[in-house]
Parts: structure tokens; C-alpha cells; sequence
């Protein structure tokens, strides 16, 4: 029979220097179960360049990312921390910008921010992460059509009331105009027009013409908008305008946007910084 030790005190990690910490409830979260391979890894890459107060400001680029991961697959590998973006493993604080050679940076949302005299409790928005039912695939990848239709009526009943949420706070900012079945409308920033549904004052909502900005127009009025949000702005952003926060920030960063976005995004720029505000310090 094998001689048994008894353990004087906690066993210990040979960690051999300094090391990082993962905790119990966040690898056994349900979000971390829906959590692809390689968004894990990139997830702990990320992790690894906290240095113990930087928390907020981790600058890593896609490629170094990539590079860390053993391939050059950087698509994937941005594909790879929008999840950890989505699921609320991590916050995009500060976007790159390649005319001053910066890179983004994140903010690991199960560590807490600042420092002693200033600390700021970890937010922990991946516990609050739940699947999508309508999203789930069939065996072989196939999706069927009536989930793809639910899943299309979904997104469109979201955008449709986030607009009607968003309208009277910016016809209030902006000054308004009130129509026979009692919707309010904001006035003309723009040439072009999607369909808006706006709520009706005893209940439901009325569909009516609303003027959507040109894209250059649109994108500085956004930049604006974060930055008049401060720290986190772009996630709150995204979040007020029912839109993903990369697409967002791409469209920040010079691409397009997809007209079913647009609308939304213009109403969500307007309940942060009124039109009017905003052309008046850019005139």
C-alpha cells in the first residue's frame, strides 16, 4: 500500500513568477459554454497583458492577437473578440486609429478598474448573457426557414421600437411637429427617407417618413456622440441604437452601414447629443 501525504497548507500554482486568474463563476457561466475555442484563447491573450492596473487601457492589436494564436487568420481572430465583445466578456474602450499607429483597447469586464483610492467594481455583463432560441442550428449547419423568419420579424420588431422609444426624446431636444393621429416627428436633417414607426399617444404606432443623414454626415455625428458619452461610449452607443458594437465601430472607423441600421443609429445620436447641439459646435 502506497504511502499517503497529508498537505501541510493550500496547494499552490508553480506559476514561477507572476500569472493570471480566471474565476469559477465566469468558466462555468453560460455564456462562457457558448463560447467558441478561439475566443477563449484570444480571451486569455487579452487577459495576459493585464498587468495588474491597466485594466481598461489593455492596448493589443488584431495581428499581435493573431500572431500570439499561431496563425495569421486575422478575420477569425476578429470574429474571435467581437464574440468576447457580444457575450460581455470584454469592453472595446478605445478604438485603433491608423494615422496615429494606436490599437484598441479593452477593458476585461470580471476585473475591477482603477486603482486603490479609485476602484471601480468588476461589471461582470457576461452573467447577464443569454442564447438567442431562434438562433440555433440545425444538425449540418442548415437553418430552417420559419426559424430564419422569426428570426428576421425579431430583429425588425427591435429596430421598430427602439426608433418609437428614441423619437419623442429627440422631437423634445430638437423641437417638434405634431401630425393629426398625434405622432411626433423631428424635423428635416436630411435628404433621404426609410420608413419610421413612431408611437401614438393612445397606444400603438404610426409608420411615417423619416429623413435619414448621408454617411459622412452621419459618422461625425456619431464620433461626436462617444465622445460626449466618455468612457464606454460606443458600447452604450451600440446598446441605445439596438445595433452590434463592432458593426458600429467599423462604421466609426470609415466603413459603411447597412441602411437598416441607419435610422436607428440617427434617433440613438440624437437622444445622446441633440442635432441641433451638434451642428451648432460644428458650424
Amino acid at each position: 500500500m502506497g504511502r499517503r501525504y497529508r498537505s501541510k497548507g493550500a496547494q499552490k500554482v508553480d506559476h514561477g513568477g507572476n500569472f493570471i486568474q480566471t474565476p469559477r463563476k465566469m468558466i462555468t457561466s453560460l455564456a462562457w459554454l457558448h463560447l467558441s475555442n478561439r475566443a477563449r484563447a484570444a480571451l486569455q491573450i487579452i487577459q495576459s497583458r493585464h498587468k495588474g492596473y491597466n485594466n481598461g487601457h489593455i492596448a493589443l492589436g488584431i495581428h499581435a492577437i493573431s500572431e500570439a494564436l499561431g496563425d495569421q487568420n486575422h478575420r477569425a481572430s476578429s470574429r474571435a473578440v467581437a464574440e468576447c465583445i457580444k457575450k460581455g466578456f470584454l469592453e472595446c474602450t478605445c478604438d485603433f486609429d491608423r494615422r496615429q499607429s494606436k490599437v484598441r483597447e479593452y477593458r476585461l469586464t470580471f476585473i475591477s478598474t482603477g486603482d486603490d483610492n479609485n476602484a471601480v467594481a468588476a461589471t461582470n455583463e457576461y452573467l447577464d448573457w443569454r442564447p438567442n432560441p431562434e438562433s440555433k442550428r440545425k444538425f449540418g449547419g442548415a437553418r430552417t426557414a420559419t426559424k430564419m423568419g422569426n428570426a428576421i420579424a425579431d430583429t425588425a420588431l427591435g429596430e421598430k421600437l427602439s426608433i418609437a422609444d428614441a423619437a419623442p426624446k429627440i422631437a423634445e431636444n430638437a423641437g417638434v411637429l405634431h401630425d393629426a393621429c398625434g405622432a411626433k416627428t423631428a424635423p428635416l436633417i436630411g435628404n433621404q427617407s426609410v420608413p419610421v414607426f413612431l408611437p401614438l399617444s393612445g397606444g400603438g404606432t404610426v409608420e411615417v417618413d423619416g429623413p435619414v443623414m448621408d454617411l459622412p454626415e452621419l459618422r461625425s455625428w456619431v464620433r461626436a456622440a462617444i465622445a460626449n458619452l466618455g468612457y464606454g461610449g460606443q458600447r452604450i452607443l451600440a446598446r441605445e441604437a439596438s445595433i452590434p458594437e463592432p458593426t458600429l465601430s467599423k462604421f466609426r472607423n470609415g466603413r459603411g452601414l447597412s441602411p437598416r441600421h441607419r435610422s436607428p443609429l440617427q434617433w440613438a445620436c440624437g437622444r445622446i447629443l441633440p442635432h441641433a447641439d451638434w451642428r451648432q459646435d460644428h458650424a
